[in-house]
């Protein structure tokens, strides 16, 4: 019995002074890989179009980057559009669904919408927080357009006040495949 408690606390001790010495290292010897800290590349744009609005009155222009039109389920489309700068300094992501039968325009079918920008950071639209006036001028299986304009955003722990999103305009076309 003593001898596993010796052996326990050698090995306690053992692994107590690896940890010292090995945080005691300086860092300044282990540089970190090429690219880090950096963006990944941004895939391929998959369609075309771009997005205007203003994020706390500065006004921005983006390219589309990738856009999704689900038509899986009968009378409902799913859109999803990413718009980004070649830099991936200034982003704006918006997803919504649409049941063109029971009306288009309803905000509360937008699911998400997060704007990142150099200026003024981070805003995005919280559920019985944020108030947004949303139209969709066309939408089919390949393409949509519409406008956007959200005040009250948040930070992304939506407790935080963000600067507003407003007068947002989006087209996004897919690819011919």
């Amino acid at each position: 019995m003593i001898k596993v408690s010796c052996t326990m606390l050698g090995i306690a001790l053992l692994s107590l002074s690896l940890t010292l010495v090995c945080s005691l290292a300086p860092a300044a010897d282990f540089a970190p890989p090429p690219g880090w800290g950096q963006p990944a590349d941004l895939p391929p744009a998959n369609g075309q179009g771009q997005v205007t609005f203003k994020h706390g009155g500065t006004a921005l222009s983006l390219p589309l980057n990738q856009i999704k039109i689900d038509t899986a389920q009968p009378d409902m489309f799913l859109v999803s559009l990413t718009y980004v700068d070649a830099k991936q300094a200034n982003k704006l992501e918006l997803s919504f669904s649409s049941m063109p039968k029971l009306g288009k325009n309803d905000p509360r079918l937008i699911t998400g919408f997060v704007v990142t920008t150099k200026a003024h950071g981070v805003s995005k639209a919280s559920a019985n927080k944020t108030k947004c006036d949303f139209a969709i001028s066309s939408l089919t299986a390949r393409a949509v357009s519409g406008t956007l304009s959200c005040k009250a955003m948040t930070d992304l722990s939506a407790e935080q006040a963000a600067p507003d999103v407003t007068a947002v305009k989006f087209d996004g076309k897919l690819n011919a495949q």
